[in-house]
C-alpha cells in the first residue's frame, strides 16, 4: 500500500496562547495566579489551536472529490471533535480505549478551499484542562456538491450511516463508532423483497405449466390451447376422456421415458421440452453455479425459454406424444403472455424478439389467478403494494446495489423458484443450509467510506508566546525535531502558552487505487467446457471456444466490489468486535468506464476501512470487478451465458502474505493503529491499512472470460474461482500489479 501523502493527508495541530504573558512561580501543578489565560475555577488554560495542513496528494472515487493532486481544491474538514486526556505519564499516545477528560465539538474547522500549499495554517481558540498531555483528533472531509456524476453525493464522496463521537456525558472511547452506509436501507427492503417475490412467482408459474393432473389446475375445454385440429389425428380431442394429464416437469423424469408413452424414450419434441425444463431448474450447486435474479437476467432467460418453446409450439408432430408436447408448448406460451409481451419474427410464428414485462399490476393480477404447486405457498408473490413506480426493469440496480447481487434458486421439493437471502457459494440449487454463522445478504452492500481524519498524539508545550510564523510550516518541517527548540514533550500547566500535537494528523480510512488492462486483444470464452459438460461425448476439438477480439468499447468497467470489509470500526479505525468482515463496499461512481485495447483504464479510487484481523494472520481480500458486456457477442462464462448488454463479474485475489513481496515502509513519526499494549504499532501487513493507498492493477487475460460470473459470490471464501491476476509489490506501500482476471 502506498502511503497516502496526498492532499490534506498529514496535518498537525498546534495550540498557542492568544496573548503573551510573563510567567511567575507555580505550585506543584505550575498554577500561576496572575495568568489571565488560566481559570482557577475550571482548572483550564485558554489556548489557540493552530493547524498545519499538508497539501500533498490524496485520492478517492474522483480526483476532485478526493483531492487527487495539488491542483484540486481542498474539500475542508467538518464534524470535528478533539478529546483531551491526562495520561499516566507524558509523551504517550492512547494505546487502548479510555475515558476522556473533555470533548471539543468544533464542527467545521476548515471550510472548502480554506488552505492551499502557501497558506496552510488556521487558529481556533479554546481551553485545555490542566495536566492534559494527550490529544485525539477526529474529522471528515466536507461532502459538498457532487462534481457532475449522475449519481448521488453518497456515490461520489462515500457515506457513513454512523459517525458517533460523544461530546458530552460519558466520553468513553468505546462509544466511538464509524459505520459504513448501508445501500439497501430499511425503508427500501420491503419493496425490494416484493419484487423478488413477484419475479420468483412468475418463473414458478411458468415452469409449472400443465395440461392437468395432481396438484395442477384442471383444464376445461375453454382453457385448452387452440391447436386441437393438430392433435385430432392422434386420437385426442377437447372433450376426450383420455386427454393426457401431464405437467412440464413430467418430461424431465430420471429414466428419460415419454410421460405419454412410458414404454418409449422421449420423442424429439418431448426431449426438447425436457432439456428446456432441466436447463431452467437444475442449478449446479456442486460446482458453485450462481443464477442471477435481476429483472434484466429474468427477462433474457424468458426470451431464450420462449424462443425454444416456440420451436416446439410451431413444429409438426409425428406421433401422439409429440402432439401432446406441442399442446403443452402452446400452453407455456399462453402462460408467458400473462406476464410478458414479445414480437414474433416470422409469419409462421418462429422466432421472437423484444421480450418486455407487462405492467406490474397485470403481472400481479395474473399471479393471483394462477394455481400454485403448493396451494399455501403463493400468497406473497403477487403483493405489489409499495413497489416504487410500479417498475421492475431496473431491479436491483435502482435499489443502489449491483445487478449481480441477487441469486435465484429452485427448490425441487416445492417446485418453486425463490431468491436466496442468506447465501454461500456452494449451496445454491435446492434448500439452502447456511454454513456461515455470519451469512452475506443484500443488506451487506455498503457505500464506500468517507474521507476521515485521525490524530492520536502526545503534546509539546511551551511557556512562551508563539506567533503563527513561529511554527514549522509543512509536514516535513513539523516532523523535524530540530525545529522544536524550546519546547518540551510534557503536559499543560497554568504557565503553558503554546501547545502542539507532536504527531501528525492522518487519514483514518484506507484507499484502493484500481486500474484495469488487457494482456491480449484476443480473449477466449468457456464454450468448449460448457458444451463438454452437457455432451460428454464431444471430442476435444469439437465446439471450440469463441474468440472475442476486443477494442476500446468491448467491455466497460461499471463497478468495484470489495469483500472482507468490516462494516463498523471503532475509535482507532480498526474493526469493532462483531463487525469484522461483514460488508461489501460497492463503488459504482467509476471515473471512466472505458477499458482501452492498449493501455490501462483511468485510475479509480475507493475509500475503505482498514481490514486488520489479528497480529498473526491477515486474510486475503477478494475483489469483484463489475463489467458490462458491450462486445456485440454473447459468450460463455464459468457456468452461464453472458448475454451482450448484461453485466458480469470477474474475481481478483489480493494476498498480503504472498511470497516475494517487498517490506512495507511503516511510518516513523507516529505509530499506526492497531497498537500493542505499550503503544507501539502492530506491524502486520494487510491489504488495506488506514492512511495508506493500495494499488491494484487488474489484468483481463486471454482466459479471464472463462471465469466470468453472472452474480457476485460470497467474497469471503478462498474457494472462489479467481479470474483476475494481481502481482503484488511492496514499495512505500502495497501495489498489486498485473492481476490477471480469470487466469492466465
Amino acid at each position: 500500500m502506498k502511503k497516502i501523502q496526498h492532499f490534506a493527508l498529514m496535518f498537525a495541530i498546534a495550540i498557542t496562547g492568544a496573548v503573551g504573558f510573563t510567567a511567575c512561580s507555580s505550585s506543584n501543578d505550575d498554577v500561576l495566579a496572575d495568568n489571565p489565560n488560566y481559570n482557577p475555577l475550571t482548572n483550564e488554560v485558554k489556548t489557540n489551536f493552530v493547524f498545519n495542513v499538508s497539501t500533498g496528494n490524496y485520492t478517492r472515487m474522483t480526483p476532485a472529490a478526493t483531492q487527487a493532486s495539488n491542483a484540486e481544491v481542498f474539500r475542508g474538514i467538518d464534524n470535528t471533535v478533539i478529546y483531551s486526556y491526562k495520561s499516566g505519564s507524558d509523551g504517550k499516545h492512547l494505546a487502548a480505549a479510555a475515558l476522556m477528560d473533555k470533548a471539543f465539538d468544533l464542527s467545521t474547522i476548515l471550510s472548502t478551499g480554506a488552505i492551499d500549499q502557501d497558506n496552510s495554517r488556521r487558529v481556533i481558540e479554546t481551553s485545555l484542562p490542566l495536566n492534559t498531555n494527550t490529544l485525539l483528533f477526529y474529522g471528515k472531509a466536507i461532502q459538498g456538491n457532487a462534481y457532475g456524476y449522475k449519481y448521488s453525493a453518497s456515490e461520489e464522496f462515500g457515506h457513513l450511516d454512523e459517525y458517533n463521537l460523544p461530546t458530552e456525558g460519558n466520553l468513553n472511547l468505546n462509544q466511538v463508532t464509524f459505520t459504513a452506509g448501508q445501500r439497501l436501507t430499511s425503508a427500501m427492503q420491503t419493496p425490494y423483497h416484493k419484487i423478488e417475490n413477484l419475479l420468483a412467482g412468475v418463473l414458478t408459474v411458468v415452469m409449472n405449466t400443465n395440461l392437468a393432473g395432481a396438484n395442477h389446475k384442471d383444464i376445461n375445454a375453454a382453457d385448452r390451447p387452440d391447436n386441437n385440429d393438430a392433435i385430432a389425428p392422434y386420437g385426442f380431442s377437447v372433450a376426450a376422456a383420455n386427454y393426457p394429464e401431464v405437467s412440464w416437469a413430467d418430461y424431465a423424469n430420471v429414466d428419460g421415458k415419454s410421460p405419454v408413452d412410458p414404454t418409449h424414450v422421449l420423442y424429439p419434441l418431448e426431449k426438447k421440452l425436457a432439456d428446456i425444463y432441466t436447463e431452467m431448474t437444475n442449478i449446479s450447486e456442486g460446482v458453485g453455479e450462481l443464477r442471477s435474479g435481476s429483472a434484466t437476467a429474468v427477462r433474457l432467460i424468458i426470451h431464450d425459454l420462449w424462443a425454444n418453446i416456440n420451436e416446439v409450439r410451431c413444429a409438426t408432430p409425428l406421433n401422439a406424444p409429440e402432439a401432446v408436447a406441442k399442446m403443452l408448448a402452446a400452453r407455456v406460451s399462453n402462460t408467458l403472455e400473462k406476464f410478458f409481451s414479445c414480437t414474433y419474427l416470422a409469419t409462421d410464428g418462429h422466432g421472437i424478439e423484444g421480450v418486455e414485462y407487462l405492467p406490474v399490476a397485470t403481472i400481479a393480477d395474473n399471479l393471483n389467478g394462477a394455481e400454485w404447486p403448493v396451494a399455501s405457498e403463493h400468497t406473497a408473490f403477487a403483493d405489489i403494494a409499495g413497489i416504487p413506480g410500479g417498475d421492475i426493469e431496473g431491479f436491483p440496480w435502482e435499489f443502489n446495489i449491483p445487478f449481480g447481487a441477487t441469486h435465484l434458486r429452485f427448490v425441487k421439493s416445492k417446485q418453486q423458484f425463490m431468491y436466496v437471502q442468506d447465501y454461500n457459494t456452494s449451496l445454491m440449487g435446492d434448500d439452502v443450509t447456511v454454513i456461515s454463522e455470519d451469512p452475506i445478504t443484500v443488506e451487506d452492500y455498503c457505500y464506500p467510506a468517507e474521507l476521515l481524519y485521525f490524530g492520536n498524539s502526545p503534546i509539546r508545550v511551551s511557556n512562551e508566546e508563539k506567533r503563527i510564523n513561529d511554527y514549522p510550516n509543512g509536514v516535513a518541517n513539523w516532523d523535524n525535531e530540530s525545529n522544536w527548540a524550546g519546547w518540551a514533550t510534557s503536559h499543560v500547566t497554568s504557565a503553558t502558552h503554546s501547545v502542539a500535537m507532536k504527531n501528525d494528523i492522518n487519514y483514518g480510512t484506507a484507499l484502493m487505487k484500481t486500474t484495469v488492462h488487457y494482456s491480449t486483444t484476443d480473449l477466449k470464452d468457456n464454450n468448449h467446457a460448457i458444451q463438454k459438460s452437457k455432451h460428454p461425448t464431444i471430442g476435444d476439438t469439437d465446439e471450440p471456444d469463441q474468440t472475442i477480439t476486443v477494442d476500446d468499447n468491448s467491455f466497460k468497467l461499471t463497478g468495484i466490489i470489495i469483500g472482507g470489509m468490516p462494516k463498523r470500526v471503532g475509535w482507532d479505525f480498526v474493526a469493532k468486535e462483531g463487525a469484522k468482515y461483514k460488508a461489501y463496499f460497492y463503488d459504482r461512481a467509476i471515473v471512466s468506464d472505458k477499458i482501452p485495447a492498449e493501455g490501462s483504464t483511468t485510475p479509480n479510487y475507493t475509500l475503505v476501512f482498514d481490514n486488520y484481523k489479528n497480529a498473526d494472520h491477515q486474510d486475503k481480500i477478494y475483489v469483484a470487478l463489475e463489467f458490462l458486456n458491450n462486445s456485440g457477442k454473447d459468450f460463455f462464462g464459468e457456468h452461464n451465458m453472458i448475454r451482450n448488454g448484461t453485466h458480469f463479474y470477474l474475481i481478483g485475489e489480493l494476498d498480503p502474505e504472498k511470497a516475494g513481496l517487498a517490506a512495507i515502509e511503516w511510518p516513523t513519526t507516529h505509530p499506526l493503529p492497531p497498537y500493542n499494549a505499550d503503544g507501539t504499532s502492530i506491524k502486520t501487513p494487510r491489504v488495506y491499512m488506514q492512511d495508506y493507498m493500495t494499488t491494484a492493477d487488474f489484468v483481463i487475460g486471454q482466459n479471464s472470460l472463462k471465469h466470468a460470473l453472472l452474480t457476485v459470490p460470497d467474497l469471503r471464501y478462498s474457494s472462489l474461482t479467481v479470474g483476475l491476476s494481481v502481482d503484488l509489490k511492496w514499495s512505500t506501500g502495497l501495489n498489486f500489479n498485473d492481476v490477471i482476471l480469470g487466469g492466465n
